[in-house]
């Protein structure tokens, strides 16, 4: 099966475990997975993956993990043509609902416009928010967890995604 570049910003272990989790279930299923926190400033290894995921939690009204912040100059002038890239956001519905999960947006953004395709959206059935940039065409851009309120869902929604990924992976 193929390689996937799990890049990835923790301020807390929340989105560590989290990716811990999807490197687990991807293994499960067969992908050869290598996880990189982006604090360490090495960008440049996603050029070596066609398949990419990128998580974030989402800080304040809807920031940007500082790790991510950090390295931002340098993500926005890669370029994603040809690559497939699954976002994964961690969000706390409860005490931001009107910012809920926010930061993957910036992440799609350049791969938008760096010419990359975005896969693995998600129902944004079940949760309770108000808003959130994360949301196109009434679905997330990516799958959304929420570690403080439904930290319970958290490992069956990974799973669900992890099958529709393999799907949307399927021959690179």
């Amino acid at each position: 099966m193929s390689k996937i570049g799990i890049f990835y910003g923790s301020t807390t272990t929340n989105t560590i475990g989290v990716v811990a989790t999807l490197t687990d279930e991807l293994s499960k299923a067969g992908f050869q997975v290598d996880r990189y926190d982006v604090a360490d400033g090495n960008l440049k290894s996603m050029n070596d993956y066609n398949l990419l995921i990128l998580a974030t939690p989402t800080w304040s009204g809807g920031e940007l993990q500082d790790d991510w912040k950090h390295v931002f100059e340098q993500f926005e002038s890669l370029d994603f043509t040809g690559k497939r890239v699954a976002l994964l956001g961690i969000g706390d519905q409860l005490n931001y609902p009107d910012h809920f999960a926010d930061a993957i947006a910036e992440l799609a953004d350049c791969v938008y416009l760096g010419g990359g395709q975005i896969v693995g959206r998600w129902p944004t059935d079940g949760y309770k928010f108000r808003h959130s940039a994360a949301v196109e065409d009434d679905l997330f851009i990516g799958l959304v967890v929420d570690q403080y309120s439904e930290k319970e869902l958290t490992a069956g929604r990974i799973r669900k995604w992890t099958g529709m990924l393999r799907q949307e992976f399927a021959g690179l």
